[in-house]
């Protein structure tokens, strides 16, 4: 992919209502700059190798409480992300970009230094809502250099460094803990690449990507419902397990979750601009592929999550080490890129199937042979198959969700997509920390029930994808 010295976009003016074309100089170096948003990768998976040791720099909270650093970032970037788009339409995407990641490395720093358990917390929520801004924006800046032509081997670009920053983060975490002596050293990652991104965006990310400065719309009282949804139904699954299912706390947080979910679908069918548009779930591979991903996704982020917990609680490995191992899975996921070739031509449905089977494999390893004894050749085939089914289910839900959406909805429809998985990994967090409570040595019985539940929801995301249409098969 050669850059070029200068590329006019006719796409981005067409959406900026200016007549002028977006002048776009150096592409590729604009592109690289954007794909920087993959800070946020890097961050979730640094996040969850370092989550053990937090937890022990502060044995005074509950683990309960801890875990809202992820699972509050989580919230705070999901429920955020159809505002930040349309807020990127307002002023600008390079606007928004920058200034996403400008409060993102604000964040890294402050939950560096964060003497308390609240502070900390604070900064997650900050890092998340910035995060917001980002990835609203990233890939469509990264694109907006190149021609409609080129935009394949772009995006091919962008997914590479998306593999990249996936890879990198619980190696990097691993050892920066080892190393440094301690978790904080791995928030400060992002900022480095932070620093670059900022520098080098107001020269090369181009200016003419907002519209013609009408009104921005963002319906605030949907943004409390939702918020309000995901919070509770979040604090109520995470102190399941210290309140227990029938406790009066735990039916009450998710009877008002609930409550205010109903609240947010009525009110995005009466208000004029909502933030979610239901008439996208219309369309049976946009509503199924979305459907199959919820057990999927919550399956794969809770292994991020319990495998940290597990190899340093039971295990006794070392921080360095399980970022060797997280990233195993992880590099099989990206040998099976070519997987997406395939569902062009054949249909997403049966890659749906088998992902979610493969998935369920790897927790029915878990649940027979992983024991308190370690041992990482016992371990390895889990890692395989569980790397097998990322590949085959990742990529997969996204292309199959977007197949067939009308060019004039594609980008509200993979907002909406993308809002979807980021809930759902917010409760992966949730379900393993309410199913392995806050004891202080955790038990092997404990994550058993955890490998059951993932187990559970790879089978039930596979059940999904059988209603999905067997003639969609590429993208619009």
């Amino acid at each position: 992919m050669r850059d070029a010295d200068e590329i006019k976009s006719p796409s981005a003016a067409t959406k900026s209502g200016s007549s002028a074309p977006v002048v776009v100089r150096h592409p590729f170096l604009a592109m690289l700059v954007a794909s920087g948003g993959f800070v946020i990768v890097l961050d979730s998976f640094a996040a969850a190798v370092a989550f053990p040791h937090i937890v022990q720099s502060f044995p005074g909270t509950p683990r309960t409480t801890l875990a809202w650093l992820s699972t509050g970032y989580s919230i705070a970037l999901s429920a955020l992300l159809l505002v930040a788009g349309k807020l990127a339409d307002r002023y600008g995407m390079r606007r928004v970009y920058l200034i996403g990641m400008a409060g993102f490395m604000a964040g890294a720093i402050a939950s560096a230094l964060s003497p308390t358990p609240a502070l900390l917390i604070g900064s997650r929520v900050l890092q998340g809502s910035a995060g917001a801004l980002m990835v609203s924006t990233s890939i469509a800046l990264a694109l907006l250099g190149y021609p409609s032509e080129r935009r394949g081997a772009a995006m091919g670009a962008i997914g590479i460094l998306g593999s990249l920053a996936s890879l990198a983060g619980p190696v990097l975490a691993g050892n920066i803990i080892d190393i440094g002596g301690s978790w904080r050293w791995v928030f400060l990652v992002s900022v480095p690449i932070g620093v670059v991104v900022l520098a080098v965006g107001t020269r090369v990310l181009p200016r003419g990507a907002a519209t013609n400065g009408e009104p921005v719309v963002i319906d605030l009282i949907g943004v409390v419902e939702i918020v309000v949804a995901s919070g509770l139904l979040t604090l109520g699954l995470l102190q399941s397990g210290t309140w227990g299912w029938g406790d009066p706390r735990t039916l009450a947080t998710l009877a008002i979750s609930v409550a205010s979910g109903m609240a947010f679908v009525v009110r995005c069918r009466r208000v004029g601009a909502p933030l979610l548009r239901f008439a996208l779930f219309r369309r049976t591979s946009f509503l199924v592929a979305t459907v199959s991903q919820l057990g999927s996704q919550l399956a794969i982020y809770a292994f991020f999550f319990w495998a940290p917990l597990f190899l340093t609680n039971v295990w006794g490995w070392s921080a360095s080490l399980i970022g060797w191992v997280a990233a195993i899975p992880l590099v099989v996921a990206c040998s099976s890129l070519p997987i997406g070739r395939f569902a062009d031509r054949h249909g997403y449905r049966g890659l749906l199937v088998v992902g979610g089977i493969v998935g369920a494999a790897s927790s029915l390893w878990e649940i027979v042979l992983l024991g308190e004894s370690p041992s990482f050749w016992r371990l390895l085939p889990a890692l395989l198959l569980f790397g097998t089914a990322i590949g085959l289910v990742g990529i997969t839900s996204n292309a199959g969700a977007l197949a067939g959406v009308e060019p004039a909805d594609l980008a509200e429809a993979n907002s909406v997509f993308q809002t979807s998985r980021r809930q759902v990994q917010t409760l992966g967090i949730a379900v393993v920390i309410g199913l392995l409570g806050d004891r202080s040595a955790d038990s092997i019985d404990r994550f058993r029930l955890v490998w059951i539940v993932t187990g559970v929801c790879f089978v039930l995301s596979s059940v999904a994808a059988v209603r999905y249409p067997r003639h969609e098969t590429r993208p619009a």
